[in-house]
């Protein structure tokens, strides 16, 4: 019987996944979805006191790995502030996309970008740390210490 869920087809993969966000994110907790899908659930503060502390979850699509889409098969989503909310309040927001569900997360990466190997896949750690540069410089922009140029090139 063949399994649907990356984490059971490929659990190599899964145990590499579990190693870097441990070594890189050791705060961030794996936890399952009501809809079977894996996540981490924690917090970033890339600008320290000069930035908001961002709760994000990291939520690997049930066909991982694959680069089919922007950010390819892993979304990060910010819980708090909450994306939608924040779109709302600032009239947009910078290299953000819509899920099925049309709910916001971070564009944090080309197609192109993303590895989809089973072996070299890109990983939640490696999602998380372009997340923190999304982070860094929304907050620069929702601050209107940068502009929109920088975001023709960063990501």
């Amino acid at each position: 019987m063949t399994s649907f869920y990356w984490y059971e087809k490929h659990p190599e993969l899964l145990e590499a996944e579990k190693e870097a966000m441990h070594k890189f994110f050791p705060g961030f907790q794996l936890r399952m979805m009501d809809d079977d899908k894996l996540c981490w659930i924690g917090t970033l503060n890339p600008r320290g006191k000069d930035g908001g502390v961002w709760k994000l979850m990291v939520v690997y699509d049930h066909s991982h790995p694959h680069n089919n889409v922007f950010g390819g098969s892993i979304k990060v989503y910010s819980i708090k502030p909450n994306l939608n909310k924040l779109y709302s309040e600032a009239g947009r927001l910078p290299h953000v996309l819509r899920d099925s569900k049309g709910n916001l997360y971070m564009c944090t990466a080309r197609s192109t970008d993303v590895d989809s190997g089973v072996y070299t896949a890109t990983s939640a750690a490696k999602a998380l740390g372009w997340a923190a540069k999304w982070i860094w410089a929304t907050e620069g922009w929702l601050h209107g210490e940068i502009g929109d140029e920088v975001f023709l090139h960063t990501f």
